[in-house]
């Protein structure tokens, strides 16, 4: 199995699906904010062109509780925070912006920065027993990965603003309801169903079906004035080809 460890999380490649794993004690916290740097997952994903989705979950008991906030009094992190911070947006954005697939499987908590991960992700489907929120606001901060804007696009004004400002941490069937994720997982542990959803998703479809599909919703989030034009052809000439 070809499996690399960056930064505080392992990446290997099952069948045609990428596990990307959260590694880093029993809350799997952000020291790190670029969690896996984010050249070694765009390498990795080049060197597996079979890969059609990635699915990121945390080890153990918990997604993620976010940052260690006892960082945030260290002089030394307040001086180099925002090229760390950046570092983590740029990867959210690469995240985002894969031609591959892509859901979060969450157990436990997953808060802050690790809802921040989550949300870039296309999907989410949580165990029954897991708990959502950006709840940097109770600890005197605010969302720095992007978190604020993209639960805007997901929900709308008006809920996102409440999560953010309360540091509202919601139940799994709550977030569902909101449409903050998908489903909630049948079991205890969502990763397994996270893995039967991908592959259910991809199944009879060409890679290059699903990088256009993706390509064109990321064009029209852009407002490109014409999202999905020469998308029919490169299929069309893929089909030809074979």
């Amino acid at each position: 199995m070809d499996k690399i460890t960056s930064n505080i999380s392992t990446l290997y490649a099952e069948d045609n699906i990428a596990v990307l794993t959260l590694e880093n004690g029993a809350k799997n916290l952000l020291t790190e904010p670029e969690f896996i740097e984010k050249n070694i997952l765009v390498s990795f994903l080049n060197k597996h062109p079979e890969v059609n989705a990635l699915v990121i979950r945390g080890k153990g008991r918990h997604f993620s509780h976010g940052a260690d906030v006892s960082l945030f009094s260290e002089e030394s992190t307040r001086d180099d925070i925002s090229e760390k911070l950046e570092k983590a947006r740029e990867l959210l954005r690469t995240i985002e912006r894969l031609p591959v697939l892509t859901v979060a499987a969450i157990n436990g908590g997953c808060f802050g920065g690790g809802l921040e991960i989550a949300l870039s992700c296309q999907f989410r489907i949580a165990s029954p027993k897991a708990y959502l929120g950006l709840t940097e606001i109770i600890h005197g901060v605010v969302p720095g990965m992007g978190g604020m804007e993209r639960l805007q696009r997901l929900l709308g004004r008006q809920t996102a603003l409440r999560m953010c400002m309360n540091g509202e941490m919601i139940t799994a069937q709550k977030a569902m309801e909101c449409g903050l994720i998908t489903a909630v997982s049948n079991e205890k542990d969502a990763f397994p169903e996270s893995m039967e959803f991908v592959r259910s998703l991809a199944e009879g479809k060409s890679n290059l079906q699903i990088a256009c599909i993706l390509e064109t919703m990321n064009n029209a989030l852009d407002g490109a004035e014409d999202p999905s034009k020469g998308q029919f052809e490169r299929v069309l000439a893929e089909i030809n080809k074979g």
